[in-house]
């Protein structure tokens, strides 16, 4: 790459809006920091609340299973009243037979009856026991959720606080950001603002010497003669493959 130790004079005005232009972003990305870390949870609240989020899933699970064992419970306890008053219903009525032939029919009919009401009973067991099963369960979840649950809203009132001092703090810088602003060309900082949402919070990079090539900071390419020689001259340029506006390294 051709020498650019002939520039001609640095451009004043130009140089120090930039120079201005770069201590702008510091602030900017200092603002950027505070922010992300405002918004960044910190590590034991995320691991408590994940864990209280999987408790409660847990016990809603839980509780869903109990409310539709419960049903089938309720659902069985129906059938066995129905059939134990239509067992006593055919007693009466096999009290009241006139022959053997009815006596015979109401017979069956009863055991036809009572053998119902034994496999609903046999059902009925090993619902129960899921049902008590599924109780102490509930029980120990709920018991775990009465201990973090505490914790979760320590930590959440923590963080609060935590944010709380951290937006006190983002309010000074960015007032002092504003003054800093007030000193810059609009245009230029206009254009720097809209590079800066493009490029990942960077908007303006040093051009830095390396041997006799001039690269550019941002994204690490070497600058054209005629780019760097501009940029030693203190004038507005931008790199011609990342579109960051360049300053000349110190």
């Amino acid at each position: 790459m051709g020498s650019v130790n002939g520039a001609d004079a640095p451009q004043k005005g130009q140089l120090e809006a930039l120079k201005a232009l770069y201590g702008l972003q510091e602030k900017d990305l200092e603002l950027d920091r505070l922010k992300e870390e405002a918004e960044a949870l910190p590590q034991e609240l995320l691991s408590v609340r994940t864990q209280v989020e999987a408790l409660e899933e847990r016990l809603a699970e839980l509780l869903e299973r109990q409310a539709e064992l419960q049903k089938e419970y309720n659902r069985h306890s129906l059938d066995l009243e129905d059939l134990t008053a239509k067992e006593k219903q055919a007693e009466a009525e096999q009290r009241q037979a006139q022959s053997a032939k009815e006596q015979t029919q109401y017979e069956n009919r009863i055991q036809q009856i009572r053998d119902r009401i034994r496999e609903l009973l046999e059902l009925s067991t090993p619902l129960m026991e899921a049902m008590e099963s599924l109780e102490a369960e509930i029980a120990q979840v709920e018991e775990a959720l009465s201990q973090v649950r505490p914790r979760l809203e320590a930590l959440l009132e923590e963080n609060a606080r935590r944010v709380e001092g951290l937006k006190g703090v983002i309010a000074l810088k960015e007032e002092e950001r504003q003054a800093m602003a007030q000193g810059i060309p609009q245009a230029l900082l206009k254009e720097y603002e809209a590079i800066r949402r493009a490029r990942k919070g960077m908007g303006i990079v040093r051009m830095q010497r390396q041997g006799n090539a001039f690269r550019c900071e941002g994204c690490n390419v070497v600058l054209p003669t005629h780019v760097a020689q501009k940029v030693v001259q203190g004038q507005v340029v931008r790199c011609p493959t990342c579109g960051r506006l360049l300053l000349k390294g110190d």
